[in-house]
């Protein structure tokens, strides 16, 4: 053996030896099963101190704070369970806030100083009214929103605040998370008429599509489906207000017609909402882009409008 090679074969054993600079003979053992079990015994622990919080609605405040500490700390079904039990209880509660909300007197109030896009304590900051600026910082600790339409102020569930959920949940459900945080950041439709474009509304029904297809035993999946068939409607007739069909003329709205078209040329149609999409728009093209009785008859067929 030349000097070369025993040089290497002695730093070689060196280091296995002595298994870090400076003389640690630190040993390269994988983790134990009693740190798995720690860690596991501190996850299990963390998601029991949140299941009180979460049992009654006075307590979803302490319930959201703990939540926006802790729910890194859990495993993913934990969290998953964690955050839709937050969310039944939020929903279990809405009621209560909306016939709150709703009294002559706060409708009143609120007309005077909301404005769109505003959370609750900065709402609350806009009024000198102190029974009311309670009221709102309450509603907002609570995990709510306040919208409005035909002249009403309501609140609604803060789906933008479970955004920072998503990483500690399961797969469908961190989807689920996006696709109502998007409808809470700008609702598809107010008084009777959509307040989105129309490409947007593919692209929300798309996204529910493939969450319908790619989780179709999520706990949440009736909820996206009740969502998706929405904006199946909405698509395909538009709203009293906005129709895709001009009252008038019958003609197909011009920026829906280009919207659609442009959804199109960027899919390659391999979904049911797209197949449907493209023979509607197919159809349209050939009779000029205008509801007719073949129109009637496809939409009857393929696209039924619900029962109202």
């Amino acid at each position: 053996m030349n000097n070369k090679t025993y040089l290497l074969c002695a730093m070689l054993a060196a280091t296995l030896v002595l298994g870090w600079p400076g003389g640690s003979s630190r040993t390269m053992a994988a983790p134990s099963q009693a740190d798995g079990s720690t860690a596991a015994k501190h996850k299990a622990a963390v998601y029991a101190a949140a299941l009180p919080l979460l049992s009654a609605p006075d307590k979803l405040p302490e319930a959201i704070q703990y939540l926006n500490r802790k729910i890194y700390a859990v495993t993913p079904y934990q969290g998953t369970l964690l955050a839709l039990k937050l969310e039944n209880l939020q929903k279990s509660a809405l009621p209560q806030w909306e016939q709150t909300f709703s009294r002559s007197g706060e409708q009143r109030k609120l007309a005077g100083f909301y404005k769109a896009g505003l959370s609750m304590s900065e709402l609350a900051a806009r009024t000198e009214d102190h029974p009311l600026r309670t009221l709102l910082r309450s509603a907002g600790e609570h995990g709510y929103k306040l919208e409005t339409a035909e002249g009403s102020f309501f609140p609604v569930i803060d789906y933008a605040a479970y955004r920072k959920y998503k990483t500690y949940v399961t797969h469908d459900i961190s989807a689920y998370l996006t696709i109502m945080a998007a409808e809470s950041d700008q609702p598809s439709s107010k008084d009777q008429g959509l307040v989105i474009a129309w490409t947007e509304v593919s692209s929300r029904a798309l996204a529910q599509e493939q969450f319908i297809q790619k989780y179709p035993k999520s706990n949440r999946i009736a909820a996206v489906h009740n969502l998706y068939s929405m904006y199946l409607t909405n698509t395909f007739y538009g709203q009293t207000n906005t129709p895709l069909f001009h009252y008038d003329n019958l003609e197909m709205d011009l920026e829906a017609q280009k919207a659609y078209s442009s959804v199109l040329a960027k899919h390659d149609g391999n979904t049911p909402y797209l197949q449907k999409l493209e023979a509607f728009m197919k159809l349209l093209k050939d009779n000029g882009y205008k509801l007719d009785e073949d129109i009637k008859q496809f939409l009857q067929a393929e696209v039924p409008r619900a029962e109202r």
